[in-house]
């Protein structure tokens, strides 16, 4: 994606160059800018509250200055993470030169995004950052006419960082056994609140696209992909995650059959495959080859090939007594 402008700004050149390396005013010209520190010699921190269509993260990231020519321009690297909504990265130049007795400022920007940002489409992304960078030559034009800083107070992180009450949901869940309530931005996802709100990140994301199965828990009695249901949604509701299936005094006889049967190698989708898993063993039905893969055809793994999954899942159907039908190897 590029995104290429020019602004006219109504001021000296040396005055938009002292500006565009001033984190004070850069922090106050961009949108939900929280805060913009210096790190070190053309070296920035930035967390920023941005909101892209239904995607709306605090974002944390760099920012870099490179090939330095004082007074005429430099280029400028940034990267940001944006936990499940994901990344940022941009490479812009900018160049500065007189026009009467003005300033115009030249830029030509690159930017990549992925995770949830990358799945609501280019154009949408597109127009956003577009907005973003009008928004902030707005802002940066009206500093510099105004001669100073005081004309733009900067954003605070707790204006940014909550919503107004009434865009908020009431969350009241049983988790684990643990009763618990909250008040999240109704778009919260179920798994977003699990790990952030309640820091239970045995559940895992991994494609944002309800397609690796990851995220999977016990929502009900039923195995859910918690990336695809609003924690608003869920409300009312009883969740069992990875951390509140084993009993105090151990392991769950599903974990125990993946560490017996070598079903497990990175890790990354087992929590996901044991409590999808579960669902099979607690529906009754027989605990066949043929079950087994369809209880776990929403769930992927890139290491074992699988074998030794549908291997652990009956070594725990004949642990707990659960009937595994005819032609089950012992």
């Amino acid at each position: 994606m590029e995104i290429t402008g020019t602004q006219l700004i109504s001021a000296k050149r040396a005055a938009v160059w002292a500006a565009l390396n001033d984190p004070a005013a850069l922090q106050q010209c961009i949108q939900g800018c929280e805060r913009f520190e210096a790190m070190g010699p053309g070296q920035w921190l930035a967390v920023v509250m941005a909101a892209v269509g239904p995607v709306k993260a605090r974002f944390t990231g760099t920012v870099s200055l490179h090939d330095i020519e004082p007074l005429a321009g430099y280029r400028l690297r940034g990267q940001g993470q944006g936990g499940v909504a994901g990344f940022g990265q941009l490479e812009a130049r900018v160049r500065l030169s007189d026009e009467g007795g003005d300033t115009r400022l030249d830029y030509t920007a690159q930017a990549q995004v992925g995770g949830k940002l990358a799945q609501i489409g280019s154009r949408l992304v597109s127009g956003a950052a577009k907005k973003m960078a009008d928004q902030f030559f707005s802002a940066f034009n009206a500093l510099l006419s105004g001669g100073g800083l005081v004309a733009f107070a900067p954003v605070r992180a707790e204006a940014a960082s909550s919503a107004p009450d009434e865009e908020l949901a009431l969350v009241q869940l049983k988790v684990n056994g643990r009763p618990v309530e909250r008040r999240v931005e109704a778009r919260t996802l179920l798994v977003e609140f699990l790990r952030k709100d309640l820091g239970l990140t045995g559940t895992h994301v991994g494609c944002d696209t309800t397609q690796c199965g990851a995220c999977t828990v016990n929502l009900d009695g039923l195995a859910v992909k918690s990336c695809t249901v609003l924690a608003a949604q869920a409300s009312g509701g009883q969740v069992v995650t990875i951390e509140g299936l084993a009993p105090p005094d151990g392991l769950h006889p599903l974990q125990q059959a993946f560490n017996h049967c070598h079903a497990l190698q990175c890790g990354f989708c087992t929590p996901g495959m044991i409590m999808a898993a579960d669902g099979l063993l607690r529906s009754g039905c027989a605990v066949d080859d043929a079950a087994i893969e369809h209880a776990l055809e929403g769930n992927l793994c890139r290491c074992t090939g699988y074998v030794h999954i549908i291997d652990a899942v009956k070594h725990a159907a004949r642990q707990m007594g659960r009937p595994t039908g005819e032609g089950v190897a012992s």
